[in-house]
């Protein structure tokens, strides 16, 4: 004979299942707390890394790679700015602390040559720092906190991740033309 659940172990298993299922079914909300939680963490003043002095970096570490892609975002109490890109054999990823101005990891593999790459054109793009302006100013409130330029559909695009109290709002930039693709 199986002894009858007490009061308080049914509450906790109401409250687990109640819980998993607001998960399940709000999950969405759940994807903006990591941003928030380590844009909370890490500091912008922090950030020492320039974009060019990155891109130096990158190149002296992989010579004649042509880059793809630059992201700067929080890690932990630290931001990370990381570069891929490729030349005509392999694919090279190397992950910079923004503080530190030291590579904290770096890659090669092979190139998948099914995958089509684009390099990106450094010459002609806006700065972070012109993106982040821009950002702050459609979003109207808060701080940017996450940056990415890639190609996007064959447009050179600043992807701008601006975070106040409430929420973060994405703001996608053409990095040639400073017009504002979208903000959500």
């Amino acid at each position: 004979m199986t002894k009858p659940s007490s009061l308080k172990s049914r509450l906790v298993r109401m409250m687990a299942v109640t819980i998993l299922t607001t998960s399940a079914i709000a999950g969405a909300s759940f994807a903006i707390a990591p941003t928030i939680i380590n844009a909370a963490q890490a500091d912008t003043t922090d950030i020492k890394l320039s974009q060019k002095q990155a891109v130096k970096k990158f190149n002296q570490q992989f010579k004649d790679a042509k880059i793809t892609e630059i992201t700067l975002k929080p890690k932990g109490k630290d931001y990370r700015c990381q570069i891929d890109g490729f030349d005509k054999d392999q694919e090279y990823t190397a992950i910079i602390n923004a503080k530190t101005d030291k590579i904290a990891w770096s890659h090669s593999t092979k190139l998948d040559h099914d995958e089509e790459f684009y390099a990106l054109n450094l010459d002609k793009t806006i700065s972070r720092q012109v993106a982040t302006t821009l950002a702050e100013q459609t979003a109207k409130n808060g701080h940017a906190r996450e940056w990415k330029l890639e190609n996007d559909d064959g447009q050179q695009v600043w992807e701008v991740d601006v975070v106040n109290k409430t929420h973060t709002i994405e703001v996608k930039i053409n990095a040639l033309t400073k017009d504002i693709i979208s903000d959500h």
